[in-house]
């Protein structure tokens, strides 16, 4: 087991830290949490120290030596927003313990289930050059570095009889889904199948034009499964899967259906990854033994950053933005309906397109009503997942398709939707938003070379400290290209790491903390019987 091996600055984009300020709150490894006050310099006798203050629980104060890293580390919250620790309280050391031989006990059953992985055989995909390079030849846009880099290294992986586990990496819309294209059309010219799986229908429905379109023309015959799939395309399917006469499908999970069954399936693509539970994506990986899994994200989970950062999974970033991308102008306001009207009119006097977004059904209805009321001058559509899946996916369909010029829906569009004409955007209640969710939402505009607009309509006081008017305030300051790296490293600090075998995703993993977390995690891994060996072959 080798730790991670990402170079710096992919490193630095998954895990960089801004620097410590006073009002942190931090973990001293003997005396618990606390709220960092600062250093300063002091004469003791002879000898010149640097003392770090720690504020603790009640008024508890320590000064002394202490090296962040090494005594104590980063929690990854404001101070303000916890119960510190009392100093000397005695409680510390005991849960302190607890908690590290929990972490040690998952990380260890996470290494044995990757011993299980590296000791299963896969099947080497090598395609033939010839065919692989016209694939290549038909991409409309010349790959970023980042892309060739990551498509370079799936490739290798997928070479291996070592089954391939890679995370992919890369902010809302630069360009993973190319990369995803060309495995499948790797897998498919060596003789195999593929699964691609997506959270939403709507995004299997996407994914199946696009990789139709880029792989039919080459032999690679492409099929879709999921709710929207009538019985006989399904029976078609499903006959075709046995057979081996397609070879990529793209679906739900529906996927997961035990009536499917294939004839040579060797590499699954897992799509936004982070909108699947750790039991679908186990079901996903087991779906044939030794088969290639590529998981893609633009932001991963804390669990799945946990894992990259110990070597557990390798990992691939793209940080390259495509040429001509400009950032979106992000601005925070109080809820106004007028000024919701007056932004989509602007977008729609441009020929664009403009979303409005609720965090409830709730709130769908009531803007739907008003607009009612109001006889706009736009066309729009709704969508939310209480209605039928069939009728929700034709109207996001046909808002892709340009028939409508906005779409009133929940978060249900912020996985995937790729409309270059949609460039406006307003979020009913953002604050009722989480930090990656709102990072997926913008990632549905500015896709094209026009200017684009998100407004956070919120109704909390903006102007009294909390948590969610900090969070929408550092969402609008992180608003620069490939901001989602920023924005996940934030994300992570807020919801800790998680457990790292099981299935939640969001906590602290109790009062350790992201340093101390990430600390222990990879002195334990590095520890390990098969790390030692790593090293010494290395």
């Amino acid at each position: 087991m080798a730790l991670s091996h990402l170079n710096y600055r992919d490193h630095d984009l998954l895990f960089g830290e801004d620097a410590l300020e006073p009002g942190d709150a931090v973990v001293h490894f003997e005396h618990g949490l606390a709220r960092y006050d600062g250093r300063m310099d002091c004469d003791i006798g002879d000898v010149d120290q640097t003392l770090t203050t720690f504020m603790y629980r009640d008024g508890g104060k320590l000064m002394l030596p202490a090296r962040e890293g090494e005594d104590f580390w980063r929690f990854g919250a404001p101070a303000d927003s916890l119960t510190l620790d009392r100093l000397k309280a005695g409680d510390w050391l005991k849960r302190r313990d607890e908690m590290i031989m929990e972490l040690r006990e998952s990380a260890d059953r996470m290494i044995e289930i990757d011993e299980a992985r590296r000791s299963t055989d896969a099947v080497p995909l090598k395609p033939k050059a010839k065919a692989y390079g016209a694939v290549e030849a038909d991409f409309a846009h010349k790959p970023t570095k980042d892309q060739d880099r990551a498509i370079r290294a799936v490739l290798q992986d997928m070479g291996q009889t070592t089954p391939m586990d890679r995370l992919l990496v890369g902010d809302v819309g630069f360009g993973k889904t190319e990369v995803a294209v060309r495995a499948a059309a790797a897998a498919a010219l060596s003789g195999h199948q593929v699964i691609v799986a997506a959270p939403t229908t709507v995004l299997a429905r996407q994914h199946f034009n696009t990789f139709r379109t880029r792989l039919e023309d080459h032999g690679i015959k492409v099929a879709e499964l999921s709710r929207l799939t009538t019985a006989e395309d399904r029976a078609a399917t499903l006959d075709g899967l046995n057979s081996g006469a397609i070879a990529v499908v793209i679906g739900t999970q529906a996927l997961l259906d035990d009536a499917i069954t294939f004839a040579a399936l060797a590499l699954v693509i897992i799509d936004e990854e982070q909108k699947f539970g750790e039991e679908q994506k186990t079901q996903l990986r087991h779906l044939a033994p030794g088969v290639h899994v590529l998981s893609m994200t633009a932001t991963p989970i804390p669990r799945s950053l946990a894992a990259a950062e110990v070597g557990l999974v390798d990992v691939s970033v793209v940080a390259t933005a495509p040429k001509n991308r400009r950032p979106v102008e992000t601005r925070l306001c109080a809820r106004d309906v007028d000024a919701v009207l007056q932004a989509v009119e602007t977008e729609t006097a441009r020929d664009g397109q403009s979303y409005i977004v609720c965090p409830r059904v709730a709130g769908v209805t009531e803007l739907d009503a008003i607009l009612k009321t109001r006889k706009v001058g736009f066309t729009y559509t709704i969508a939310h997942a209480q209605m039928p899946d069939e009728e929700m996916a034709a109207a996001m369909l046909s808002f892709m398709d340009g028939d409508v010029d906005v779409l009133l829906s929940t978060s249900i569009i912020e996985s995937g939707l790729d409309n270059g004409r949609a460039n406006t955007m307003a979020v009913w209640n953002a604050d009722r938003f989480g930090l990656s969710q709102l990072h997926q939402l913008r990632g549905r505009i500015g896709r094209s070379q026009l200017p684009a607009h998100m407004l956070l309509m919120t109704g909390i006081d903006l102007d009294t400290p909390g948590e969610a008017a900090d969070r929408l305030t550092a969402f609008c300051e992180m608003s620069e290209i490939g901001a989602g790296f920023r924005i996940a490293r934030k994300d992570r600090d807020i919801r800790g790491f998680g457990t790292l075998d099981g299935t939640e995703q969001s906590g602290q993993m109790s009062r350790l903390g992201i340093g101390l977390y990430r600390h222990i995690l990879k002195h334990h891994i590095g520890m390990t019987p098969r790390a030692a060996k790593t090293r010494k072959a290395s």
